[in-house]
């Protein structure tokens, strides 16, 4: 049995070697007992839970979900967070602020980031404090209410990264095929269309279909498309970009959208599906198999939903 003294003993040299770095060698002649007697101490010590280590990736990240997601879905990148609650607004916000984070550590000077529309992606937007000189490119046209499409996020993330800008000043979905071709071919919309090839990191949402939790989805139901789209089998979408379950591609919309399309989308070298919460599950299941995101922010919730 340790007593009382020795345990005092144990976590000073613990204390000292740990928290002050000081060697075995200098312990040793610092307290009068041999090299070999400070490192028995720091074994037992450890056996005896006097010293306990804390690893942690911070305070909000999930290590073992992060690396279980990843190795799974062969996933360049996979952040889980913990956040503290499960409403929508909450999980936005740690997601976001997570991939913000992420951004801020891998994006290089020079690199050209595109973001589609989405309350997520804006919230990304909202939390990003600093960026290496970059150009930001819209990865597709105007969805949902003004603070959260596009072009406001453009601005916001502009104004950190300091590079160009290429917004896309027309609606994501349009009534017929017709308009977006006319759209398409409009001098402006055309020259930031063509940024999309040039664009090395992407921030996607993912929008989900079944069950409705979508920008997408809402400006098609104000069309009168979503119906028709659910019975095709839409689970949800990347940018415009319309996905089954199975990861299969539904192009029934493609004519009548204006946005990057799926193989633009592939040809990113990293593309970065933000989005949480169980909703979502099907529909980041199927935007990983399809191939359209290489990297994944999300919450536990959703992690353990794919990894299940």
């Amino acid at each position: 049995m340790v007593g009382p003294d020795e345990r005092v003993r144990m976590a000073y040299v613990a204390r000292r070697h740990y928290v002050d770095n000081a060697t075995q060698s200098e312990l040793a002649e610092e307290i009068g007992v041999s090299r070999f007697k400070i490192a028995r101490m720091l074994d037992q010590a450890r056996e005896l839970n006097i010293i306990r280590f804390d690893i942690s990736a911070g305070d909000l990240i999930d290590p073992d979900l992060s690396v279980q997601l990843r190795t799974k879905f062969d996933l360049q990148r996979a952040i889980v967070v913990t956040a503290p609650g499960d409403t929508n607004d909450i999980v936005r916000e740690y997601v976001g602020k997570a991939a913000a984070h992420l951004l801020s550590e891998i994006v290089e000077e020079g690199d050209v980031i595109g973001f589609t529309s989405g309350r997520t992606v804006h919230a990304v937007a909202g939390f990003l404090e600093v960026l290496p000189r970059c150009d930001v490119v819209a990865l597709g046209g105007v969805a949902g209410q003004a603070t959260e499409h596009g072009v406001e996020i453009l601005r916001r993330v502009q104004r950190i990264a300091g590079g160009k800008m290429w917004p896309i000043f027309a609606p994501l979905v349009v009534r017929d095929s017709a308009t977006a071709r006319a759209l398409l071919h409009d001098p402006v919309i055309h020259e930031a269309a063509s940024q999309f090839r040039r664009v090395t990191k992407g921030v996607v949402a993912v929008g989900s279909w079944a069950p409705p939790n979508s920008q997408l989805y809402d400006a098609a139901r104000e069309l009168g498309l979503a119906s028709d789209l659910l019975a095709q089998g839409v689970v949800g979408e990347v940018a415009a970009t319309l996905l089954a379950e199975d990861g299969r591609i539904i192009t029934t919309l493609d004519d009548r959208t204006i946005a990057v399309r799926a193989h633009q989308l592939r040809s990113i070298p990293e593309v970065i599906g933000v989005g949480g919460g169980s909703s979502k599950a099907g529909a980041m299941r199927a935007a990983i198999t399809a191939g359209l995101v290489t990297s994944v922010v999300t919450d536990t919730t959703l992690a353990r939903q794919l990894l299940k």
